[in-house]
């Protein structure tokens, strides 16, 4: 039976409205304090049986979408064959499949005469009823479910707050997921934060202040290098030239006289 109207219980009562603030707020309380997965399924499944009284709850999560697996995350309640049955179960299923698949609340208000899903351990157990819907945010992340031997507990209202309760576990179980992401996101730009805090720290090495004592060092050396004798270079010599001019014997100072005198001196002799 499946998605069935609060109608179809007439001999059924409606669920406390003070009952139902009451449970909401229990449960989104609890969520509130951890943002683990397994936490968060453990401590919902716990609320939830407290506040609603009943005997077995439980909670599958899609573990594989693409092959269809579905994992028991967490449950209460359960006989060993109910656990080997739930277990065994995918998401082609018939019961995983309206409630995963078309997103249906699943109601079974009695389960000595189901035979549609076959879900026979439950009823071995003696569970009289039982409800199952999806938890769903913006897509079903898997399946909360409820049973219960006193067939009193099942109101006209109880699958609604089950599907409301499931609405709140997950969207906690979507954050969770987000943030075990987030840190894989983050690593490159830490990683790239610490390389820039590194080169900062290297600049700032470089461009530590001088000392005094480095300047005085500094001065005293750049004044001995200035006392240091300069360098002077070598003169250019110039290359002789080509055709050097030949040498030719000096004039005598006395010039003409001393022709004049010559002849004078020849003269005489000649007219002795």
């Amino acid at each position: 039976m499946l998605d069935l109207p609060s109608s179809y219980f007439p001999r059924l009562n409606c669920i406390k409205t003070k009952s139902v603030f009451t449970t909401i707020r229990e449960i989104s309380e609890i969520l509130s304090l951890s943002n683990e997965a397994d936490k968060l399924v453990n401590m919902a499944l716990d609320t939830l049986s407290q506040v609603l009284s009943v005997d077995c709850c439980w909670i599958q999560t899609i573990d594989d979408r693409k092959h269809k697996k579905l994992l028991l995350a967490a449950e209460r309640g359960f006989s060993p064959e109910i656990r080997q049955e739930v277990a065994a179960m995918d998401m082609s299923h018939s019961f995983s499949e309206q409630i995963l698949g078309l997103g249906h609340k699943i109601i079974i208000p009695d389960l000595s005469n189901d035979g549609l899903y076959g879900l026979p351990s439950f009823r071995k157990t003696g569970y009289k009823w039982l409800v199952a819907v999806p938890l769903m945010t913006y897509r079903a992340h898997g399946i909360l479910g409820i049973a219960s031997r006193n067939r009193k507990l099942l109101k006209k209202d109880t699958a609604d707050l089950v599907m409301v309760i499931a609405g709140l576990i997950a969207t906690s179980l979507s954050k969770s997921h987000l943030s075990r992401q987030l840190p894989a996101l983050e690593k490159p730009a830490n990683a790239a934060i610490t390389k820039t805090g590194e080169e900062l720290k290297t600049t700032e090495a470089k461009q530590l202040p001088i000392s005094a004592q480095t300047i005085k060092e500094e001065l005293k050396t750049t004044e001995k290098k200035s006392e240091a004798p300069l360098k002077t270079e070598a003169p250019i010599k110039t290359p002789p030239p080509l055709n050097p001019p030949q040498n030719k014997p000096a004039k005598r100072p006395d010039g003409p006289f001393h022709s004049h005198a010559r002849k004078m001196e020849q003269f005489r002799k000649t007219h002795r």
